[in-house]
């Protein structure tokens, strides 16, 4: 996805919904989530992360109908439009040095069919606190 795509802004809003304005924003402590790793996941994901030994960053930015996790790889920065309610569960596993935190979605996809998925991060222990509570407030209880 690129910034300056207003075609491929209009998908992502139309899934995701709008960006929050600046005063939403300001009342509700921010609209970003803790930065996390990303380690894999399921689909065109693992493709999209590439070799195993490079790093990627990943965060979500909530949006006014859920949130939009923006990862880069390689050159180009991706985003992944998530609806309030597509999110079906948390899952954590303690690790030495952080945590790994899975995001499990299921989702209607355009043909009807129903479609899951997952999402797999690495967090430092505080950030995976962070991190689960933003995920479970905005996009599993919605």
């Amino acid at each position: 996805m690129t910034y300056n795509d207003p075609r491929r802004w209009a998908e992502v809003h139309a899934i995701s919904g709008k960006p929050l304005g600046f005063w939403a924003s300001v009342k509700t402590g921010g609209t970003g989530s803790p930065r996390a790793e990303l380690v894999g996941g399921s689909g065109e994901l693992n493709d999209l992360i590439g070799v195993a030994t490079s790093r990627t960053g990943c965060n979500f930015e909530r949006t006014t109908e859920g949130a939009i996790l923006y990862f880069r790889s390689r050159l180009e920065v991706f985003g992944a439009p998530l609806k309030k309610g597509e999110v079906s569960g948390v899952t954590r596993i303690p690790e030495v040095a952080g945590e790994r935190l899975t995001i499990w979605c299921g989702w209607t996809d355009a043909d009807g069919t129903t479609v899951s998925g997952s999402v797999d991060m690495r967090l430092s222990h505080a950030n995976a606190d962070r991190m689960e509570a933003y995920v479970r407030r905005w996009l599993v209880e919605g």
